[in-house]
């Protein structure tokens, strides 16, 4: 009899298998780097700044996940139903055993896309105030120096120099060479007016270049950029492409030129212009200057007229008998002032005398004073015996009290 033994078939845990499914994603080059279009469904984006959401088309879909340090590099605010291309890592999240990709980069998708992406950023500048009038800086108006951030290999630089030569002569431009388009052309233009905004000399700032498509103009409708243009401290004029061609720089900047030429024009006054208006002024100057002076002269030859010698003495003798009025005029005030003031005091004078003590001691009255010079007005006041002093109208008595009688 023969006995047959069976092994016993292995068991693998989940760990396992997921650790195994992760070794072959990991091994498989053409998962390392991929790059998916699909549409974006189910997004969300928690406190942590990760982005979460599906990438589908019309039969399949996947989980994404773009990590913070990833997401602060977009250009647009992405949102479900967008068609994106992402470009990242296919991985699996050992916690559910679900693939995923783990998305680095992600961009809107044809020109549909990009103007979606247009849109949101507006939106998004707009909620904060940048486009808002309040914060736009004025231009000056006869400026020495001129900053421009464009790139030194195109035509626009040198449209504007000949532009500003013919205009204003008097300025200069100060070049600060960057590129204006491409992935890097954002960060350099943004730099740029960085760099720009720690020289004290300048008046004024030019961002721009010439025309194009609008993925050719899209560095200046990166965040990166407007921020730049916004916290400028010299005003910035922004000159993007023709005059169809409008981008978040025109929306920020302090103003907007439709061409880098046109830019020139509008800063700077034209020098043919100002030499009419000067020689314009020049011949009001004179105008006004010969107005003056005949008008002075005829004044002057009155003022002579009007002093010739016969005036001047009439005018002398009206003078004399002006004063001599005045002096007659003074005169009669003052005596009939102190004849008024000898008449009042002639009146208080008989008043006083009709009150004084003298006139009645002439009527037979006097005055009774003891020894210390009181006046006595009552018999209580003296003792028999006492000195007293008698004042009549012609002389003093001395007398003695013999007796004291009280009625």
């Amino acid at each position: 009899m023969q006995i047959e033994f069976s092994m016993p078939e292995p068991v693998l845990s989940v760990s396992e298998i997921t650790s195994t499914l992760v070794k072959v994603i990991q091994g498989a080059p053409e998962l390392k780097e991929v790059s998916v279009q699909g549409q974006i469904s189910d997004l969300g984006q928690p406190k942590s700044g990760i982005i979460y959401f599906r990438l589908k088309d019309a039969k399949s879909q996947i989980r994404c996940v773009m990590f913070r340090q990833n997401v602060i590099r977009l250009q647009f605010v992405p949102d479900n139903g967008d068609e994106v291309l992402v470009k990242g890592t296919v991985a699996i999240y050992a916690a559910n055993g679900e693939y995923q990709i783990r998305v680095r980069t992600m961009e809107p998708r044809g020109i549909g896309a990009l103007q979606i992406a247009f849109e949101a950023l507006k939106q998004k500048l707009a909620a904060e105030g940048l486009f808002d009038t309040s914060y736009k800086k004025p231009l000056p108006g006869f400026p020495r120096k001129i900053g421009v951030i464009t790139s030194d290999t195109g035509a626009v630089i040198q449209d504007m120099r000949q532009q500003l030569q013919k205009r204003y002569p008097l300025a200069e431009l100060l070049l600060y060479p960057t590129s204006v388009q491409g992935a890097d052309a954002a960060r350099q233009i943004a730099h740029a007016i960085g760099e720009m905004n720690k020289r004290t000399d300048l008046d004024v700032l030019i961002v721009g270049r010439g025309g194009g498509s609008i993925e050719d103009l899209w560095s200046f409708n990166e965040e990166a950029v407007a921020r730049a243009i916004f916290a400028s401290k010299i005003p910035v004029i922004s000159a993007v492409g023709h005059e169809t061609d409008f981008t978040i720089s025109d929306m920020v900047a302090d103003h907007r030129a439709p061409t880098p030429s046109t830019a020139i024009e509008n800063l700077v006054p034209d020098r043919v212009e100002l030499l009419a208006q000067l020689e314009s002024l020049e011949t009001r100057l004179q105008r006004n200057i010969t107005f003056r002076l005949q008008t002075q002269h005829t004044n002057v030859a009155a003022l002579e007229a009007q002093l010739s010698l016969t005036r001047r003495k009439d005018a002398i003798y009206q003078l004399y008998q002006l004063v001599d009025g005045l002096e007659n005029a003074c005169q009669k005030a003052m005596n009939h002032r102190i004849e008024t003031a000898k008449n009042e005091l002639q009146a208080v004078a008989g008043k006083l005398d009709g009150l004084s003590p003298l006139n009645t001691l002439k009527r037979g009255y006097s005055i009774s004073k003891n020894s210390a010079g009181d006046i006595i007005t009552s018999s209580q006041q003296v003792e028999v015996g006492e000195q007293l002093s008698i004042d009549l109208s012609d002389g003093r008595l001395a007398c003695t009290v013999n007796e004291r009688f009280e009625s």
